[in-house]
């Protein structure tokens, strides 16, 4: 039976591989490296090889993104003279101003290194700090674009860039788009934060159907004053200090909210008061700004049910995104 179950899963290995490059698609070539190389003879790509990394607004100086590019054309690099990476600056969302392009890094073929299948490659990395100090930009926001864009240049003269781009050339062997726009996200530390005025959208769900009733609220602090969205338990009865005491919440599947942050408030802390029944709840909250912009802030729930000990704790909220 074992050797059944191993020819089996041989036999199902190759069918697989035959199917995403068989020879009806790529001309009797196994590998689309082979195909592209015999194949071609006009043209270029900038293979990504790899792309990690994210840009966020409240850590410019860590916030990192990193490639790892092959160039392929039809002589196995040998045509290849440099890559050259440019940067410019969207600043619509926030409305800061925009920047032209600019020539930020040039990869000659002599400084790349041989990969696996022998054709060139490079790597490079480049933090939102760099980026934006190399564009001149001393004025950001969240919601604005980094516009990274490769052109691959040969050394008979022709350049390859985002316009030479066809709907193959993004798939999945090549992911090649050759432009990049690195949206700067707005995550928030789990803490105080600087207010920001608009209305904000709460929606509560309950997976039981009988509300948030023992415990579980969300809580928005505004420069001191406490608002609670959800279970009103209070250890001590009535608490004064709650802006809005009342649940609405303590019955049914699901509940919104609206509230309202003014202009001139300073600051603000969102955050999960714990029940005893927090597995069986989940939120999201959107925001629209005063400029009409609007923004998912965060999506959560299905938390660990609290203790006894643990009812009515405070947490700060992590991963929300606010963008200033």
């Amino acid at each position: 039976m074992k050797k059944l179950f191993i020819y089996i899963s041989l036999i199902a290995l190759v069918v697989s591989c035959s199917k995403e490059f068989s020879s009806d698609e790529y001309g009797g070539y196994e590998m689309m490296t082979d195909y592209m190389l015999s194949e071609y003879t006009n043209g270029a790509a900038l293979r990504q090889i790899s792309k990690t990394g994210e840009y966020q607004a409240a850590t410019p100086g860590t916030s990192n993104m990193s490639w790892v590019m092959e160039p392929h054309d039809n002589e196995s690099g040998a045509l290849t003279q440099n890559v050259e990476m440019y940067i410019s600056y969207n600043g619509t969302f926030s409305g800061k101003p925009s920047t032209s392009e600019i020539l930020l890094r040039t990869f000659n073929r002599s400084e790349m290194y041989e990969g696996p299948v022998g054709l060139p490659r490079f790597e490079t990395s480049l933090s939102l700090s760099e980026a934006l100090a190399a564009m001149g930009v001393n004025d950001f926001g969240g919601g604005d674009i980094v516009q990274v864009r490769f052109q691959l240049n040969l050394t008979n003269g022709e350049s390859y860039s985002r316009s030479s781009v066809t709907g193959s050339m993004t798939q999945s062997y090549f992911r090649s788009p050759f432009s990049y726009p690195l949206i700067i996200g707005c995550e928030q530390p789990a803490a105080e934060l600087e207010a920001q005025a608009g209305t904000y959208t709460i929606v509560g769900t309950d997976s039981y159907g009988d509300g948030w009733s023992t415990g579980e609220s969300l809580t928005i602090t505004v420069d001191g004053v406490l608002y609670r969205f959800g279970s009103f338990v209070p250890a001590d009865g009535w608490n004064s200090s709650v802006a809005n005491q009342y649940n609405e919440f303590d019955d049914g599947d699901d509940y919104t909210w609206t509230f309202t942050i003014k202009p001139g408030a300073k600051k603000m802390t969102i955050a999960w008061e714990t029940g005893y029944y927090d597995d069986e709840v989940g939120f999201s909250i959107s925001f629209v700004n005063s400029a009409g912009k609007s923004q998912s802030v965060i999506n959560g729930g299905a938390y660990p049910n609290g203790s006894d000990a643990e009812i009515r704790t405070s947490k700060p909220l992590s991963g929300m995104s606010i963008c200033f």
